[in-house]
């Protein structure tokens, strides 16, 4: 998982520079809380995500909805594999719905644009990661503005 998450990560970096160093910055942060005990249980020092969570959705449909916990300008990851087929990810608001196939990354703004997942055929795991803005603001750490070209000049 740690290899999948730092690739994550780096997908991030590419598509919003300043949400990945944010997140990086949290968890920088969140690492050096004195209260966290260093040792075996501490999930901190082996996360190797910038995202604060992740949530593994198996065999499920996904009716539409919209993430609330997030902010408008921040990306989440879908990661969908397995062995299915016949699955679209359907994002109403756009008047799209795009092929769904297994090893698909998708970022997007969960809080911002409904998204579902209607049906499909077979074996299928999705991870959805995500940062939380309650995070980020414990940790004061700023949560930036949306994605431009500009980030990349």
């Amino acid at each position: 998982m740690s290899e999948s998450n730092a690739l994550l990560s780096a997908i991030l970096a590419v598509i919003h520079p300043k949400l990945y160093e944010a997140g990086r910055e949290t968890l920088s942060r969140l690492r050096n809380i004195p209260e966290i005990e260093p040792g075996p249980q501490n999930v901190l020092r082996r996360w190797t995500s910038v995202f604060s969570g992740v949530s593994v959705i198996c065999n499920r449909k996904t009716p539409l909805h919209r993430d609330s916990k997030s902010r408008f300008q921040w990306y989440d990851m879908l990661v969908s594999l397995g062995r299915y087929t016949d699955c679209d990810l359907d994002l109403p608001g756009l008047g799209v719905s795009l092929t769904y196939n297994p090893g698909t990354v998708v970022g997007l703004s969960g809080m911002m644009l409904e998204h579902a997942v209607p049906s499909f055929e077979g074996d299928r795991v999705c991870y959805a990661y995500f940062m939380r803005n309650k995070v980020h603001e414990r940790m004061d750490v700023p949560g930036h503005d949306y994605m431009t070209t500009s980030y990349y000049e």
